[in-house]
Formats: C-alpha cells, structure tokens, sequence
C-alpha cells in the first residue's frame, strides 16, 4: 500500500473532518450544553486539527497493518472518540469560573462526535450509567482503537433489538 498520506484526497479528508467536527460542535454539541457553560468554553482550531491529523494517522496505521482499503464506521467512530480525548480541543476560557462539568467536556464532546457515525439508535440505547462508564473509561484508561470499535458495534447491534446498555 503506498503512503498516501500527503495526496491532495488526504488533505481534503482532513480538510473535511476538521470542518464536521467544528460544526458539530458549534451547531449541535453547544446547544446541549447551555448558555452559561457554553459561554466559558472555545474550540481551539489548532488543537483541534492535531487531534484530527492523528486520527487519519492512526488509521492510516491501521489500515496498513490490516492490509484494509478503509475503516468500518466502527473504527472511525472509535478513532475519533479516543483522538479527541486525547488532545482536548475544547478549552476554557481565562475568565471562566471553574465547573465540574469542564472536566469531562471533551470526553462528552468525542462521545458525541463519535456516535454521529453509528445508527442514531445507539444513543437511545445507552443508559447514564453505560453513558457515565464511557467517559470514565476515556478520561483515565488507555483504550485500543479496535477493542474500543467491537464495543461500538456491540453497542449497535444492542441498540437495534431494544436492548439497553
């Protein structure tokens, strides 16, 4: 598989991801969380796009490895939660008073950025606590991309025959 890592597709996938996520978060992600709080945090454009360059890195990686032409939805949606998680674009701002809701913020934003690439099911399936053990899991534990995408496929298939998790 030759590294296609640097053609102009790549950087318009990039390109492409990058304004999805900003967008989901300022049209979506900020309308649940409410004015007041929302008012205290930003998104940080650079942080942002070094949390969207390795996620195309890192399925890059996999996809190589695997010997795959692409990435489940499963995958993606993984790869994007724990890249997310890690780089924490969204910040807050100097002024703001300090909520226990802005420790997790970015674990609850790559949540919700990674579901967006499963059956809107999922979402419906998923009870506070399973909600609560998920971004525990993505504040404090390392988790592996694909161990990470079977859980969001058993996830899925859960959700799509009513079963709560």
């Amino acid at each position: 598989m030759a590294d296609d890592r640097h053609t102009q597709e790549h950087k318009d996938a990039i390109r492409k991801r990058f304004e999805t996520l900003i967008a989901l978060y300022h049209n979506e992600f900020a309308a649940g969380i409410g004015k007041d709080h929302i008012d205290n945090l930003f998104i940080s454009p650079e942080v942002l796009h070094c949390a969207v360059n390795a996620y195309f890195d890192d399925i890059y990686r996999y996809k190589t490895y695997a010997g795959s032409q692409f990435a489940d939805r499963h995958k993606q949606a993984a790869f994007t939660m724990i890249w997310l998680s890690r780089f924490k674009p969204i910040q807050l701002k100097e002024s703001a008073e300090i909520d226990t809701i802005y420790l997790t913020i970015n674990q609850a934003y790559a949540i919700y950025a990674g579901l967006m690439f499963l059956n809107p099911g999922v979402i419906d399936g998923m009870t506070d606590k399973f909600y609560k053990h998920l971004i525990y899991t993505l504040t404090y534990r390392q988790i592996d991309g694909r161990a990470l995408a079977t859980m969001l496929y058993l996830m899925e298939r859960a959700a799509s025959k009513g079963v709560k998790f």
